[in-house]
Order: structure tokens, then C-alpha cells, then sequence
């Protein structure tokens, strides 16, 4: 098929082809691997092929072919036009007679087509129209660069990065992350998904866990008539970041201990309220290794850098074990409990555990984050009761005070427990005042932090002052709690109660109140009254030899 010059300006077409390359030239996608550009370019040259037979149609003549030859390694394009070979014209655009063809090609015959060209664009096209290709090249470019770098993000979740902080807002923190390929992502820290301790301000520079990416959303209506969201294929995209997932403490571990990466130890559970306390259960997969001791390090060096990187988030390492009843007691510690006592019912995932009084509090811990861990650890609901070592001394009507967990909450068991307060009679003989102090707890100090340079002298603690409305709220909480222990009795459960508490306290009013109260007539009043005064007027016994007084 034989192509006919056109005389062009060699500035004006490579003029040309910079405005319709010049987008692609220097998008950061051709910075990658020889491959991926390639293929990459390959989709714009399809693309801008098809975007200017479209804008030809639309401008030259509806039925028009053209033949484009890109090279995108060099950013290089032609376009012909092609010609149907006629004895006599009546579409120009698009026809050419076969008199004009036997001038440059005499091989060619009626009903061949000839292509004319490369043809300048701006002689062919509008300014609008070059403009809609131009633009179509630059949307397409910019797409596929997202695209590049949601595919790369996306390698990354489930994974642990290092990112600054680049914007601190209301709701949400923006950091800042280079990837490998040195394109620069936005990573999305939720105010939900932050520990309460953390303080982007202060630490620049923070490990985050990328949890999922959420695409930008459109809604569409559906034959129907309802209305679904769906993702943009080619839409915007957030990175969403945590800290507080239990996958976040599991990728530390695994950065930690080179055992765990190399599967001789295993992670067979995590429980955590983050900031303050977290159970990982672990297995060893070879008998020469200690789990444990391997996951602590020497002298506690490997978890020592995660707590530090968890802002002093206590964990504990326990060993993980098939047998229910032994891996409930381990994951109640720092509570002692004897495996035996351990009450597991498979069926149901409940176990009952009998605990000594003292390891109670222990067994349910601060806020009851304690037993909360254990249950989500192993899986189990665990209830709570206290094992009387003598039973004989215990009194058949009272009640533990675990029993009331679902009324007033772990916390505020915990509280009660702390101030020896482990039986219903004892929180009845402690009355509303002793309740609430309990509650209240010791009056922790708070801490002062000093910003500045320079040296400056250690600032001492102040202690919280409790408002008089929290003394009114903790009261009225300690009044209802009193109440609903009191309803669970009969005036016959509490007469021991009574007898033992409250009698002495009436004796000891009437040994004090007995000379007001045991006189009834006047006469026997009035003699004592005047004795007494009787007895400080009288002066002193006269000397014998001395004057005698007058009566």
C-alpha cells in the first residue's frame, strides 16, 4: 500500500508530539522496571489510537480510517489517512481518483486504498478536539499511576511501616510513606484506631500496621430503581493505618524474634486493650526451644523494644496448651490457680474456676482487663468463685461478691475486692460511706510534664482533687449498690448481722446515756443535783485547833 509524503515543519511536529507525549515522558510509572514501562506505554499508544480515530470521525468525515503507528520508546506517532481508489470522486475526505494515483503509484488499481500522510493533526482536528486527546493521555497517565501505587499499597497490608507524620488533625493523623518504588503515599491513623498514649506530636516518626485500602466510592443505580455504592476502579484511594489491632502487636513479635519468622515458635493467640495489658499465647515447634524464654529474650531485651513501640503496654508471655483446664489457669495469671480446680466445659466454652480469696482481685484484674484477656485468649467465658478453705467458718447465708459482676461490672468488683470487701455481709457491715471510698480508690497523684529546654528542677506530683459532684455521683452509685446486696436477704439472714455489729454499739449509748436515763421522779434528781453542787461549794475540813465554822 503505497503512502504519500506530506511536507511538514519539523519544529511544529515535534512540537507535536511533546504536547501529546510530554505527560507521559514524565510520569514517575516509566521510573520502574523496563517491563512494567513497557507494557505501560503500550496502553497509552492503544489508548491515543483510539481516542484519534474517534476525534477524526468527529471532525473529518464519519467514515474515515486511519492507520497510527506509535513508538512509544521514543514518544513517536503517525497518522495516515486511508483512500479509496475511485474512477470519479464523490467523497473527497475519503476517496481519490485513480487519474491522481497513477501519478505516484502505478501499481495501484480501482478498489485499493491508499494511505495519505503522516498528516499534521492541527490541519485534520480542531483545537478542541487535540485538546480532548491531550487531556485523554494525561487522565490515562495519571490513572495508571494510581493504579501502580494501589497495587504496591496493597502488597503492603497486613504488613508493618515506618511513616513520619505529616498532618495532625481533629479526627485522624496524616502520615507521610516512601515506597520502594519512591512514590509518596498518604497513610490515614483514625482517631479510633490510635492507643490513648500515643502522641503524634511528640514522635514524629511512629510504626503503624496497614490495615486495608478503601477505594473511592460512587453510587449507581441499579434496573431496579436501588441505589448500590461500589468502588471506583480508577478513583482515589485511602490508605488506612492502626495501632491498636492485634495483628500490630503479632508483626512486632514477628520483627522481634527471628524464631517466630522462621515458624519454630508459633503465635497461637493475642488479647489486648491496647495501651494497658496483653496476653500472647505461644508454641514451640522444636523441643530444644523455650517459647517463652525466646520470645522475652535475654534478660527481656526482644520484648522490652515492643513495649517501648506499645508506649509501656504490659505483656504477658504464656505457654499455650491443649488442655483447656491448664491453659485457663495460665492465662488468669498473675493469679495462682491450680489447674484442678479448673472447671472446662467444651460443649458450651464455659469454665468455672475456684480461686483462694486472696487471688481474686488478681484473677480479674484492673477495669477487669485481666479475666476480659483470658476470655478472649482462650475462647472460654469464664465465671469466677471463691474456694472457702474452711468451710466450717463460713457463714451459709452470705454471698461473694463475684456473684454481683453482671449488676455493678468487673471494675468495680475489682475495687471492692481491693478494699476486702469479697462478701455481700461484709459489703452490708461497710455501709454506703466505705462502698464509696472503695470506689473512689486511693487518690492516685497526677503527673506534671514540663516542656522546655534547659535544666530545669523535678516538678512534684500534685494529688487529684475529687470535685464535689464525683463525690455525689460515686455516693449515689455506692447507695444503689448497697440496695441491690441488701434486697438479695431477709431481715433473718441479717440478725447475726445486727446482733454482732450494731447491739454493742446501743450498749455502749446506754452505759453512756445511764444517769440521764435510768432516774424517772424529780426527787431523785433534785438530791443528786444539789450533792453535786453541795460537793464544789464546801471548802476544805477546818485544823482541829483552829477556829470552829459557823454553821
Amino acid at each position: 500500500m503505497a503512502r504519500k509524503k506530506v511536507k511538514e515543519d519539523g519544529v511544529d511536529r515535534k512540537a507535536q508530539i511533546a504536547s501529546a507525549f510530554g505527560e507521559i515522558e514524565q510520569s514517575k510509572i516509566f521510573l520502574d522496571k523496563r517491563v512494567e514501562s513497557a507494557a505501560v506505554k503500550m496502553d497509552i499508544a492503544d489508548l491515543l489510537k483510539d481516542i484519534i480515530q474517534k476525534q477524526l470521525r468527529k471532525d473529518y468525515d464519519p467514515e474515515v480510517e486511519a492507520n497510527i503507528f506509535i513508538n512509544p520508546e521514543r514518544g513517536d506517532f503517525e497518522v495516515y489517512i486511508l483512500k479509496k481508489i475511485v474512477e470519479e470522486v464523490d467523497i473527497a475526505p475519503i476517496e481519490i481518483s485513480l487519474e491522481e494515483i497513477r501519478k505516484i503509484d502505478e501499481s495501484l488499481e480501482v478498489g485499493d486504498f491508499y494511505e495519505e500522510g503522516p498528516i499534521k493533526l492541527d490541519e485534520y482536528l480542531t483545537r478542541k478536539s487535540i485538546q480532548i486527546i491531550k487531556q485523554s493521555v494525561q487522565k490515562k497517565v495519571r490513572d495508571l499511576e494510581r493504579m501502580v501505587v494501589y497495587e504496591e499499597c496493597l502488597e503492603k497490608v497486613g504488613e508493618v511501616v515506618a511513616a513520619e507524620v505529616y498532618q495532625v488533625r481533629s479526627n485522624e493523623v496524616i502520615f507521610t510513606y516512601n515506597t520502594t518504588k519512591d512514590h509518596r503515599v498518604e497513610l490515614v491513623l483514625p482517631k479510633s484506631e490510635m492507643m490513648k498514649k500515643d502522641n503524634p506530636r511528640r514522635t514524629p516518626r511512629m510504626k503503624l500496621y496497614v490495615k486495608n485500602i478503601e477505594r473511592e466510592r460512587v453510587k449507581i443505580r441499579l434496573e431496579d430503581g436501588t441505589i448500590e455504592e461500589k468502588e471506583k476502579a480508577d478513583g482515589g484511594m485511602k490508605v488506612i493505618v492502626s495501632r491498636v489491632d492485634d495483628r500490630f502487636l503479632y508483626k512486632l513479635f514477628e520483627q522481634e524474634v527471628p524464631e517466630i519468622l522462621d515458624g519454630l515458635i508459633v503465635i497461637k493467640g493475642i488479647a489486648r486493650v491496647p495501651g494497658e495489658r496483653a496476653k500472647v499465647a505461644v508454641e514451640s515447634t522444636s523441643a530444644r526451644i523455650d517459647p517463652v524464654g525466646a520470645t522475652v529474650g535475654y534478660r527481656g531485651k526482644r520484648i522490652q523494644s515492643i513495649v517501648k513501640e506499645l508506649n509501656n503496654e504490659n505483656i504477658d508471655v504464656i505457654y499455650y496448651n491443649d488442655e483447656p483446664q491448664v491453659y485457663i489457669s495460665r492465662a488468669l495469671q498473675p493469679a495462682k490457680i491450680d489447674p484442678l480446680t479448673v472447671h472446662a466445659d467444651m460443649k458450651t466454652r464455659k469454665a468455672r474456676v475456684m480461686l483462694k480469696p486472696d487471688q481474686i482481685k488478681y484473677a480479674i484484674g484492673k477495669n477487669g482487663n485481666n479475666i476480659h484477656l483470658a476470655e478472649k485468649l482462650t475462647g472460654y467465658e469464664i465465671e469466677v468463685y471463691r474456694d472457702v478453705i474452711d468451710k466450717s467458718m463460713e457463714d451459709p447465708t452470705d454471698i461473694d461478691i463475684i456473684e454481683f459482676r453482671e449488676e455493678f461490672g468487673d471494675d468495680m468488683i475489682y475495687q471492692l475486692l481491693d478494699a476486702g470487701l469479697d462478701t455481700a455481709k461484709r459489703v452490708l457491715k461497710a455501709g454506703v460511706d466505705e462502698i464509696e471510698l472503695a470506689l473512689l480508690g486511693p487518690q492516685h497523684q497526677e503527673e506534671v510534664t514540663v516542656f522546655g529546654k534547659g535544666i530545669r528542677p523535678p516538678v512534684r506530683p500534685r494529688e487529684r482533687k475529687i470535685t464535689d459532684e464525683e463525690r455525689r455521683y460515686w455516693h449515689k452509685i455506692a447507695d444503689s449498690m448497697y440496695k441491690t446486696v441488701r434486697e438479695q436477704f431477709s431481715d433473718e439472714d441479717l440478725e447475726d448481722l445486727y446482733e454482732e455489729y450494731v447491739a454493742p454499739e446501743v450498749e455502749l449509748d446506754a452505759e453512756e446515756d445511764e444517769a440521764l436515763v435510768a432516774p424517772e421522779t424529780p426527787e431523785s434528781v433534785v438530791p443528786e443535783v444539789d450533792a453535786a453542787e453541795d460537793t464544789e461549794e464546801t471548802p476544805a475540813a477546818p485544823d482541829p485547833d483552829g477556829p470552829e465554822t459557823e454553821a
